[in-house]
């Protein structure tokens, strides 16, 4: 077993409900900004600024546009693997589940499909890692973090995670890119459902903090970060990628 992170498991099943329209026959992951599907994007980031070049794409809602758009990888010169989230394990926990039958029993970089962030802190994550390490979590500065999961640091120590916390005395936020071992296969394979049916990787991250906290990081993100799913943030995204995109053709 490499101790290497040499895969990505990308979270890409989800519909995104609050992006209405846009989703209509479209997963979320596959709505275009500044001319390409944010999951491209994301891809393309990752691939250029670490060594990782084999994908898992855990798929469900709509999942052929995906596999048609980018097959087997070899256009964008990676590998990819298909998974798909199986009906009766909801939540993102079962998704990740299901994109870890698909590689090899060894550490893997793990993001959301609409989490856009500087390609940096890809680079950040791998650099952190190193072996026993169970889970290295990427986390990012938000002055609130109600709607998504709070983290309570000491160093890069993780001491809890709350998910949607409320009047949270923590400004660290989950920011849906992290590497896990193989030590969180067990974990998902016994994760019992949450109050609203599903199998939520909080949970399982929870279970690893609670076996060993010494083997729970996390990295402090810097730099631009965004989770595209409201219309406001798509845009936010849109103009992001769109002055990059320019700096990029001024500087060929």
């Amino acid at each position: 077993m490499s101790d290497a992170v040499r895969w990505c498991v990308l979270l890409a099943a989800g519909r995104g409900t609050r992006l209405a329209a846009l989703t209509q026959h479209v997963p979320k992951p596959m709505v275009p900004v500044a001319r390409r599907p944010l999951l491209e994007y994301i891809l393309l980031r990752i691939r250029d600024s670490t060594p990782i070049r084999n994908f898992v794409m855990v798929v469900r809602y709509r999942a052929e546009t995906i596999i048609q758009h980018f097959g087997d990888g070899s256009d964008l010169r990676v590998q990819i693997r298909y998974a798909y989230q199986p009906d009766d394990q909801p939540g993102t926990g079962g998704a990740v589940l299901a994109g870890i039958t698909q590689m090899p029993p060894e550490p893997f970089l793990m993001s959301f499909g609409d989490i856009l962030t500087d390609p940096a802190n890809y680079r950040k994550l791998l650099e952190a890692y190193r072996p026993g390490i169970s889970a290295l979590l990427g986390v990012n500065w938000l002055p609130d973090v109600s709607e998504g999961g709070g983290v309570w640091l000491d160093g890069d120590r993780v001491l809890r995670l709350q998910e949607k916390p409320r009047n949270a005395d923590t400004n660290w936020n989950l920011a849906g890119v992290h590497i896990f071992s193989p030590a969180i296969v067990p974990v998902l394979q016994t994760l019992s459902p949450s109050p609203r049916g599903e199998y939520e990787l909080t949970d399982a991250i929870q279970s690893l903090l609670h076996q060993s906290p010494d083997a729970v990081r996390a990295v402090r993100f810097e730099g631009y970060w965004n989770d595209v799913g409201t219309p406001e943030r798509l845009q936010n995204a849109e103009q992001y990628l769109a002055g990059e995109n320019r700096f990029q053709h001024e500087s060929e």
